[in-house]
């Protein structure tokens, strides 16, 4: 707010150092035109306002060739900001045309205005002490854009230091909270395409290490096993138990889950099961759904291994009763 208080009596310095009584020049009268084109769809008025400040910008620059060439004469520099400004100050209407016309079948205005510029109005001394205060408030006004700054930087060190003391512990860094939250979102929801995209935002961040990293490989396994992409679901998988295999903070089990998921689709049944039950054990065990697909696994095994027991129990009965039978003959 400071800043732009100074901005503002700046120019307004510069504008009060104008008016003195110094009249050592005769006012001049220039002419300018500007010119403006009407289309389809512009309104007449429009058109003749865009005119006239084609034909100010013209004027004032001739008014700045006589400030300038004024000031100079007394021994004065001025910026080009600085003309622009005096000259649109002492420069002074006193005719204004508005004629529209037709040009090979286009209409446009053409607007003539006939100016003063008097730069007996122009108070050099007067002037030559407001730009010394001028530099002086530009001055402190830079003094004070740069203590802003540095403190900015202050700030924004502060905040990174306080990040890095905090490190990448889940509890102490809430977008992991959401970005874990929203991947789990988008796979519920058929997303699993995005959700490896937004997981991948915690993989691809050296800030992010230990339990939390191995959870987001874990959830970006899932998101692939859901994708029918079972190499790239194991790969994450195994990157995860690489960083850890439990945790406090989150449900790393679920990594074993899918596991056995991937090998069921493949008909790895005694796989299955077993990885089925590590991760019912590392579990609160209260995911039903966990339970009913562990009991449905070793169920599945156990028939097999019933089925082939039985086979070869009907083998060797049928041997022993076909020694039997020799036996009784003999």
């Amino acid at each position: 707010m400071r800043i732009q208080l100074y901005a503002a009596l700046l120019a307004a310095l510069l504008v009060l150092s104008l008016f003195g009584q110094t009249a050592t020049a005769a006012p001049q009268i220039i002419t300018a035109e500007g010119v403006a084109i009407m289309g389809e769809s512009d309104m007449p008025k429009d058109v003749r306002a865009a005119a006239r400040r084609e034909a100010m910008r013209a004027a004032t620059e001739q008014a700045g060739v006589y400030v300038e060439s004024y000031t100079e004469t007394q021994d004065f520099t001025l910026t080009k900001d600085e003309v622009r400004m005096i000259a649109g100050s002492i420069l002074h209407i006193i005719k204004e045309e508005a004629i529209p016309e037709v040009i090979e079948g286009t209409w446009q205005y053409r607007v003539r205005l006939t100016c003063e510029v008097d730069t007996s109005e122009v108070d050099i001394a007067a002037l030559a002490e407001k730009k010394a205060e001028i530099a002086r408030l530009q001055k402190e006004r830079d003094t004070l854009e740069a203590q802003n700054n540095a403190l900015r930087i202050r700030d924004e060190q502060r905040k990174r230091a306080a990040e890095a003391a905090r490190g990448t512990r889940l509890e102490d860094s809430l977008p992991y909270t959401a970005i874990f939250d929203e991947t789990l979102r988008l796979i519920r929801s058929g997303q699993a395409k995005e959700a490896t995209l937004e997981v991948t935002r915690l993989i691809g961040d050296p800030r992010v290490t230990g339990d939390a990293l191995a959870y987001a490989y874990c959830l970006r396994g899932i998101a692939y096993y859901e994708l029918g992409e079972d190499k790239t679901a194991i790969q994450n998988l195994r990157s995860a138990d690489e960083i850890s295999r439990s945790s406090a903070l989150y449900p790393l089990w679920r990594g074993d889950q899918y596991y056995a998921l991937i090998c069921e689709r493949q008909k790895r049944w005694k796989d299955a099961a077993k990885f089925f039950r590590l991760a019912w054990e590392a579990s609160d065990k209260t995911d039903t759904q966990l339970k009913e697909q562990l009991e449905r696994a070793e169920d599945r095994v156990g028939k097999k291994r019933g089925g082939i027991g039985a086979f070869l129990g009907g083998i060797v009965n049928g041997v022993l009763s076909v020694a039997g039978a020799l036996v009784g003959i003999g």
